[in-house]
């Protein structure tokens, strides 16, 4: 009896407010002490990102009518259909060069923004992953596991469009939920609510491309509620016309003016670039010449792969399969620094990276046998749209990675951090197939949560950082030095793997 009310006790905590918004300035430290100790540009494209947004700043429209002068090194950028992030984060940067012209002192300006961005997509996700009728415990505990995942500190900490794209994916699913739910409980339309959505799919697609799939599945989501929810056209016709009703005519024109300006904004990058190069996603020798884009890194490798490919080169998807799942989970725990060390790179640490694989298969295998429970007790249009983005987002994560195998003859351009949009709803997906498990077993809930909680944290996190880490990948400050040199003599000795940096590196 005492164990249990232990464990009530325990589970109660986790899910209170108090714990959330510990895991969310315990996320906060860690993303700030990597911001605070890498010199700039670290590797997840810095240098491209804070380059192009200083491009923008001395040009205030987003529209170019030829590439910028100088800008080959960031690629094909008058047609990059991803510009949104750097226009808009070319702002503050203006705002913060009236202040100082120091580089130091803006690049730690913008990665702190991009950390509040990261974080706020955290508190996002929170209410996004409790609309699916799941304890707030849960929630909590798959938010602060996620946070431990090396990977995640990492990109937040860095200038990098993943940190707008993130949250904007929350808000657009919180969005579609709301709609669905008016829309299936009082059979009504609220065209403000679906405006929002409409053009969070088109400005999210010009923040990352990566964003059409996940617009997509949204798509295709809202036809079939509106088809489960009324039943027929003349129905969905009539619904729609007493929503223009109630919503009146001058309203509903400042409604439609937003629509058009944001697909006024998507037209003019996807809608040309399919008008003119018959593709909405532009290779860089379409739109430069071969000779400008060999100054752009990506494009340049990719190229050369392509000229030197070996003609026996696999082509098996199921060999590629293999390649992208372990380099997904390699690139979710490393560490890597960025071009001033030429991308060096230190492996996993031993337990969050074994212990990430053996919770992960198990909590996939028990979604699978509990997968009808799991529908039956949680909000199954919330998981319906949740397993719809992450399949279609993630094929689409697939596919492209297999054509450019299919090209180079080698898997390339396979990143982690790509996985991070839909990475909690696989994560609540295996923690609701573990607490199918321990459903009347508090004890061993507790025990299991612990466990995987303990293991994430020895070597996890931004420790993965700091002891993978070497004085060259710091900004030039003995004080930041001295930090990160401390943590690692204290706690590397009791960390496995601390002594092995090339550890499951192939």
């Amino acid at each position: 009896m005492a164990k249990q009310n232990f464990s009530k006790r325990v589970t109660g905590f986790i899910a209170s407010p108090k714990f959330f918004w510990g895991v969310l300035a315990f996320f906060v430290l860690e993303a700030l002490w990597i911001a605070l100790s890498g010199r700039y540009p670290m590797a997840f494209d810095e240098n491209y990102h804070l380059g192009i947004i200083q491009l923008y700043s001395n040009h205030m429209s987003p529209f170019w009518s030829a590439q910028p002068a100088d800008a080959d090194t960031f690629g094909a950028v008058f047609r990059d259909p991803s510009y949104l992030y750097q226009w808009l984060m070319s702002f503050p940067y203006r705002l913060l060069h009236i202040f100082t012209d120091n580089q130091t002192t803006l690049v730690l300006w913008l990665r702190a923004i991009n950390i509040a961005l990261f974080a706020g997509g955290l508190v996002l996700y929170r209410r996004l992953l409790l609309k699916a009728g799941v304890s707030k415990a849960i929630v909590h505990s798959v938010l602060l596991l996620f946070v431990l995942i090396p990977v995640v500190p990492l990109l937040a900490a860095q200038i990098n469009y993943d940190n707008l794209f993130i949250p904007l994916v929350g808000l657009l699913l919180l969005s579609v939920i709301r709609f669905n739910t008016e829309l299936t409980q009082k059979k009504r339309s609220n065209l403000y609510v679906l405006t929002g959505i409409i053009v969070l799919c088109l400005l999210g697609s010009l923040i990352k491309y990566a964003f059409l799939p996940i617009a997509l599945a949204v798509v295709l989501y809202l036809v079939i509620c509106h088809w489960l929810a009324l039943g027929s056209f003349r129905t969905i016709w009539a619904v729609k016309r007493d929503a223009f009703m109630r919503t009146g005519l001058k309203a509903s024109l400042a409604l439609a003016a937003v629509i058009i300006i944001a697909g006024g904004l998507f037209t003019e990058r996807y809608g040309v670039n399919m008008a003119r190069y018959h593709t909405p996603v532009p290779d860089c020798s379409q739109a430069l010449s071969i000779e400008a884009c060999s100054h752009y890194g990506p494009w340049i490798r990719d190229y050369n792969l392509e000229l030197n490919k070996n003609p026996d080169a696999p082509t098996s998807p199921f060999i590629f399969a293999a390649d992208w799942f372990y380099g997904m989970w390699l690139r979710l725990f490393f560490s890597v620094d960025g071009p001033s060390t030429a991308y060096q790179t230190k492996g996993p640490l031993v337990i969050p990276a074994i212990s990430a694989i053996i919770f992960t298969g198990a909590g996939a295998l028990l979604c699978t046998v509990y997968s009808r429970r799991i529908l039956r007790t949680y909000g199954t249009a919330v998981l319906s749209l949740l397993l719809l983005v992450t399949v279609l987002y993630t094929g689409a994560l697939w596919l492209d990675g297999y054509e450019a195998f299919l090209r180079t003859g080698l898997p390339v351009a396979i990143n982690g951090r790509y996985l991070l949009p839909v990475l909690p709803f696989l994560m609540l997906a295996g923690a609701l197939g573990f607490n199918e498990l321990c459903k009347r077993r508090e004890n061993l809930k507790l025990v299991i949560g612990v466990t995987a909680v303990l293991t994430m944290l020895w070597g996890g996190g931004t420790l993965t950082y700091i002891l993978r880490s070497t004085s060259s990948w710091y900004w030039h400050n003995p004080a930041v030095r001295a930090a990160n040199r401390t943590v690692q003599d204290t706690l590397g000795p009791v960390t496995p793997g601390y002594r092995d940096p090339t550890a499951f590196m192939r």
